[in-house]
């Protein structure tokens, strides 16, 4: 398990997030969390979860301009207000997540 803040977004390139699929997006609204299960494709694949807490906002399109797909194409991390940070994943399909958060919480199989 890796935690992540507003100091240490940057970190979260250090992971190869290329190719993931994400299987789902599972919002609590009443705890401020969002869950992404994701199977990873580094050297083979494997399951891990994406935990985003103290979520200030959240959007997602299912526009698919470039074709249908959920697989993770980038994912990239933006400075925001106070404690907060922005991660932002494009999806071959051409769609984007859009997530403000104060904590990310990666876990995994391996």
């Amino acid at each position: 398990m890796i935690i992540f803040n507003k100091k240490e977004m940057g970190k979260i390139r250090n992971i190869n997030f290329h190719d993931a699929k994400i299987s789902k997006i599972v919002c609590d609204y009443d705890d401020g969390t969002i869950g992404m299960p994701i199977i990873m494709d580094d050297t083979h694949q494997y399951a891990a979860v994406l935990n985003f807490e103290n979520v200030m906002h959240m959007d997602v399109n299912r526009m698919e301009p470039w074709g249908p797909g959920c697989y993770i194409s980038s994912l990239d991390t933006y400075d925001a207000e106070g404690d907060y940070f922005k991660v932002s994943i494009l999806l071959n399909s051409g769609d984007e997540v859009n997530i403000i958060a104060s904590k990310l919480i990666y876990s995994s199989s391996e």
